[in-house]
């Protein structure tokens, strides 16, 4: 059945989306190469690559508060990865997933094991884009994440309770402020999951980090709801602030 499946609906490239046949590897060889993962020294908040080791922090971070830290990253968001991610997020190439977190748990495993964290949360997306989309790739990323990790994910924990239009015209503490206002914390869900499995120690999930205020918003309501610790966790990362 699923070699059936697959010649319906084969398997593609996470970076060329050419079609992969069975036997083959999932990410073309070639295609491997162009992708550039963050190998050096990176920001201890967000996990941005910082261009020396006497750097711990990127410029955004190092300048004001975060509720988060240790942030990890598979790449910058430029390139094949942006590429990828791109359709990853809007072209409903949700086996992405699938590479992205086998190349994640590859390369910072350990350092998610050290977290112990509690639980997996995915930013959520409103119910418009979702059903636009038809996934939440924040979602589909953090359910991989747990199959390779045995972390286990919540998805009624955080919820998007208003839409948000881009927020390219406001503001650092305007895009806060409005973000702050477009999540929610479900206190019954929140109760229900501590009775069963603490949630102390969150990695929050998505698939992209630009300036952090998503990744503040829910972080700050996290911890405002109990949580003790929480670690941002994304696909790729926004460069351009580390000077």
């Amino acid at each position: 059945m699923k070699s059936l499946f697959d010649l319906l609906y084969p398997p593609r490239c996470p970076v060329c989306d050419g079609v992969r046949f069975s036997g083959e590897p999932v990410c073309c060889p070639a295609c491997r190469e162009r992708l550039r993962f963050i190998e050096g020294p990176a920001c201890l908040c967000c996990g941005r690559p910082v261009g020396g080791e006497d750097r711990e922090y990127c410029y955004d971070c190092a300048k004001r508060k975060r509720s988060y830290s240790g942030g990890l990253s598979l790449g910058v968001y430029e390139g094949a990865l942006k590429e990828s991610v791109l359709r990853f997020k809007f072209s409903g190439r949700e086996e992405y997933a699938s590479f992205y977190a086998e190349q994640f748990v590859e390369r910072y495993g350990k350092q998610l094991m050290r977290f112990r964290a509690d639980v997996l949360l995915p930013v959520p997306m409103h119910k418009r884009k979702d059903r636009k989309r038809g996934y939440n790739q924040a979602a589909s990323f953090a359910k991989e994440l747990s199959e390779r990790t045995g972390i286990p994910v919540a998805e009624d924990i955080l919820l998007r309770t208003r839409y948000t239009a881009p927020q390219k015209e406001l503001n650092d503490v305007g895009r806060l402020q409005n973000l702050l206002r477009a999540f929610a914390v479900r206190e019954e869900a929140f109760r229900t999951q501590e009775k069963d499995h603490p949630v102390k120690r969150v990695i929050l999930v998505d698939d992209i980090y630009t300036t952090g205020s998503t990744m503040e918003a829910c972080a700050s309501l996290l911890l405002g709801a109990g949580a003790e610790a929480v670690m941002p966790v994304t696909v790729a990362v926004a460069g351009g602030y580390a000077d």
